[in-house]
């Protein structure tokens, strides 16, 4: 037992790094109860909020306005949403109602003595915490505006109320994370811009004095949020304590406030945001989150240009990903994480990144303006008349932040060679496949974040991704819920575009360690009639065995070597004697989550081989005249060095050789 718990902390402190000193010592805290004096301050003085002004007063368009009617209908009749459910909490049940199972988080309990993480807890938070977002009241108050004499108001009141009476300060679950504090501040900042003249005057005031103890908690927070959540948290702690500020001006600290907002965003933007406009957040739901982030920093005015250069750079590089021609793979953790209220599909992408666009001063197509909420509510008046602006045209080849795109014939493939430190899953050199606009080879997504371990990792680890695996081995070794024991870079070489292929070639580091460590690659061909991966090591003996998964979009149906979707039948080549998973529990293997909190079964298969070189793919299977490194015309052979890999592609008929640097 006393080796267990040993190994179990020297693997905490691994995973944590530099911050776990500080991680132990607020854990000590809480648990010593010197969170009581720390949090034991009450606002005293009382200070009217002054508006600040995020959302338009109306939207852009009849479609808009019909959409936030319609949702705040069923708001009221059905309950808040919680990814892609209506649930009663909030509603028909208290505040601290978890939606899972029904049952209530102790509602008047100290925040720091109520057990969110071990396996004793009640359920998964993340449930009770989106519900009290608030972004659902955001379109109470929108439909209020647009329609007085409806049951908005009303509707909207005895939710503001309820949450009055029920959440005193740094009482109850929803005080536990300051992020949660901020967007519920950035939340109640447009309810009061839309309807604050309307609402009870004692509710107005109520909920003035929770704004400014968000604000005292947010700052007793700082040391630990500067130490040990260096990620979206800080940003949006900070961005919450910037609204703050300008919401309450005649407070004496609220200068302070905005100071200490400002450099902390500044400096955790440093970090987060690389000049291509990939983020450290290793996520699409992760890279939205933060993008709106921005959004409401350039809406608040007087924005450093920094962040409006990042806001472009972040909204480029998912144009590059193809998010305006439709789905992308939804990679990494996806939990619906969003800063903007909108009416619109919380599945979609494109309208966060249309609004950073428009901010940025590039034009959108007029439509759009009606067409995405995003847009609608937030953006300012449309011109007369907008084309298409080449910056949101998608080329059919792109590259950026270590992911490659290729539309080719009725392929869109997608090559995700590196990762980012956060919210990521085991998945470099990943390769996803739509045929047309259905997913074959498809992410299948988070599941959870605190629910069952075995879920958590069952999608998140390698095994669930379609990268090659030497022995059975994880790139990088899950710890607890958000962790990795490991890390591992990837390195993705230019797009090599022949007449009759595109070629995309990568490599990663994550099992360059242990006894026996090894360095493999892929070169992904897209031509008209298939998508091929061709498969490389750099030490052949290193390794027994190679096990891969490929993970099929629920949709598909498998029948042997073929796939069916839809109306459409898509072979598969060079995994003989491949077996298949669908929705199997133990071990948890076979499934697709659409939304954080739900999975269903999928058909995943799996193949194992001795071959350090190899190739596999769907489609119609290419000529391999000699062997798995030539394939319909071109010869492929690798060369490793220390500084990294070259790919050379050779034609066989005439002996021209290109080459495909992916140095380190």
């Amino acid at each position: 037992m006393a080796r267990s718990a040993l190994r179990t902390i020297a693997a905490d402190t691994r995973a944590l790094g530099p911050s776990a000193p500080v991680r132990a010592a607020y854990e000590a805290s809480k648990r010593s109860g010197f969170h009581a004096v720390l949090f034991r301050g009450k606002v005293r003085r009382y200070h009217p909020a002054v508006p600040v002004h995020l959302t338009g007063l109306l939207p852009h368009g009849e479609a808009a306005r019909q959409r936030c009617l319609d949702d705040a209908g069923s708001v009221l009749g059905q309950g808040l949403r919680a990814f892609g459910q209506r649930v009663r909490t909030g509603g028909s049940a208290p505040w601290s109602t978890d939606p899972l199972t029904g049952r209530q988080w102790p509602e008047l309990e100290p925040w720091w003595r109520i057990d969110i993480r071990s396996d004793a807890r009640l359920s998964d938070v993340k449930h009770t915490w989106e519900v009290a977002r608030h972004r659902d009241l955001v379109v109470l108050a929108r439909a209020a505006h647009l329609d007085p004499t409806g049951p908005w108001l009303d509707g909207l009141t005895g939710l503001l109320r309820s949450w009055c009476e029920q959440s005193p300060p740094e009482r109850g679950v929803n005080w536990y994370s300051s992020l949660e504090l901020a967007l519920r501040a950035i939340a109640w900042s447009q309810i009061l811009v839309l309807a604050g003249e309307r609402l009870p005057r004692e509710l107005v005031v109520t909920m003035e004095r929770l704004l400014l103890a968000s604000a005292r908690h947010l700052t007793v927070e700082l040391p630990y949020t500067m130490s040990s959540m260096r990620n979206n948290h800080m940003l949006g702690d900070a961005l919450g304590l910037i609204v703050l500020s300008r919401m309450f001006p005649t407070v004496r600290r609220a200068r302070w406030w905005g100071l200490a907002g400002e450099r902390m965003f500044a400096a955790q933007l440093r970090r987060h945001v690389a000049a291509d406009g990939r983020m450290i957040e290793d996520s699409l739901s992760y890279h939205r989150f933060v993008l709106e982030m921005l959004i409401v920093r350039v809406l608040l005015g007087e924005a450093p240009a920094g962040v409006r250069h990042d806001l472009h750079a972040a909204s480029r590089h998912l144009i590059r990903l193809g998010v305006f021609d439709g789905e992308i793979p939804q990679y990494g953790d996806w939990d619906e994480g969003r800063v903007l209220a909108s009416s619109g599909d919380p599945l979609d992408v494109a309208g966060s990144v249309a609004l950073g666009l428009v901010l940025c001063g590039d034009r959108v197509p007029t439509r759009w303006y009606a067409d995405f909420d995003e847009l609608a509510w937030y953006a300012p008046e449309p011109p007369e008349a907008g084309d298409l602006a080449p910056t949101v045209r998608t080329p059919a080849v792109t590259a950026s932040g270590g992911i490659a795109r290729v539309k080719r014939g009725p392929w869109r493939v997608w090559f995700k060679v590196d990762a980012g430190p956060s919210h990521g899953h085991a998945d470099l050199t990943s390769v996803w496949i739509r045929h047309g606009d259905r997913w074959l080879v498809a992410d299948p997504g988070t599941g959870t974040y605190n629910g069952p371990l075995e879920v958590r990792n069952g999608l998140r680890t390698s095994a669930a991704h379609p990268v090659r695996r030497p022995d059975g081995r994880d790139q990088l070794v899950p710890h607890r819920a958000f962790r990795w024991l490991n890390s591992g870079r990837g390195h993705l070489g230019e797009p090599l575009i022949l007449p009759g292929q595109t070629v995309l070639f990568g490599w990663h580091d994550a099992y360059a360690r242990g006894e026996r460590p090894v360095r493999v690659g892929r070169a992904v061909v897209v031509a008209d009639r298939y998508v091929a991966v061709v498969e490389f090591a750099d030490r052949s003996t290193a390794v027994g065995s190679w096990s891969l998964t490929v993970p099929l979009h629920p949709d598909v149906l498998l029948d042997g070597d073929t796939m069916t979707v839809g109306e459409s039948k898509v072979g598969l080549f060079g995994l003989a004697g491949h077996s298949t998973v669908r929705g199997r529990s133990t071990p948890f293997a076979g499934w697709y989550s659409r939304t954080y909190g739900r999975w269903e079964p999928a058909t995943w298969i799996t193949a194992e081989s001795r071959a350090a070189t190899t190739v596999w793919g769907l489609g119609t299977a290419p000529g391999l005249r000699g062997g798995p490194d030539d394939l319909d015309g071109l010869r492929f052979a690798v060369t490793w060095s220390r500084t990294g890999a070259c790919l050379a592609v050779t034609h066989t008929d005439s002996g021209q050789v290109h080459h495909v640097r992916a140095p380190r």
